[in-house]
């Protein structure tokens, strides 16, 4: 996880802040979530993401199978069933610890960013902060994998294969799905910072007071 030395610092408090003007605000504002926004959509976190989906899903067939070996084998298979369990708890547990461990980090850097993000709006330094293409490669991945999933569980749902079988695909299904929902999730929650850039600032009406 990103230390919070290795961020840009949350945003000041009003009676902390050393810039004297607008343009002072929108500069170190744009420095900071320039950063942030790096570290939010960094490519390498949704190849890890998906990583981790891919371990976990072959750590949950593992266990299935473990479970079969244990449950109707003889000694032999037995044995293989313990050794398929180990496995996939290997697999399993870390990369599930891997996951939390990445939400807990987005959590925060997302909070960071959009408390920099709510100080004002400005679409002239919106191209110093913008991570396009990572978002997409966060967004587009995402909706196939979530899609995928989905479409493997309902598969699993209606299908009359064996037991095993349908563990091994609805577990699959479940963890693409989950993956997939996390990347859709965060690369919405970018494109809201955008829009939000984009739009323009509601100014309340001004009240005029009755004269005599």
């Amino acid at each position: 996880m990103t230390t919070p030395t290795a961020l840009p610092p949350p945003p000041p408090a009003p009676d902390e802040r050393t810039w004297t003007d607008r343009a002072g605000l929108l500069d170190e504002r744009a420095r900071a979530m320039r950063a942030l926004a790096r570290q939010y959509m960094a490519p390498h976190r949704a190849l890890l993401l998906w990583l981790l989906t891919l371990i976990f899903a072959l750590g949950w067939a593992l266990a299935v199978s473990g479970f079969r070996f244990l449950v109707t084998g003889e000694i032999v298979e037995h044995i293989l069933g313990v050794i398929f369990l180990a496995l996939a708890l290997g697999a399993t547990v870390p990369t599930a610890l891997g996951v939390a461990s990445g939400i807990r980090r987005d959590l925060f850097v997302g909070a960071r960013l959009r408390g920099w993000a709510a100080l004002a709006r400005d679409p002239q330094t919106l191209p110093h902060w913008q991570v396009s293409a990572g978002a997409l490669l966060w967004l587009v991945p995402s909706v196939v994998l979530c899609s995928l999933g989905l479409i493997l569980v309902a598969g699993a749902a209606v299908s009359d294969d064996d037991a095993e079988n349908v563990g091994t695909v609805l577990g699959t299904g479940i963890a693409f799905a989950v993956a997939g929902g996390l990347g859709m999730a965060k690369a919405i929650d970018y494109y809201r910072l955008v829009s939000r850039e984009l739009s323009p600032v509601r100014r309340e009406p001004e009240r005029r007071e009755d004269e005599g």
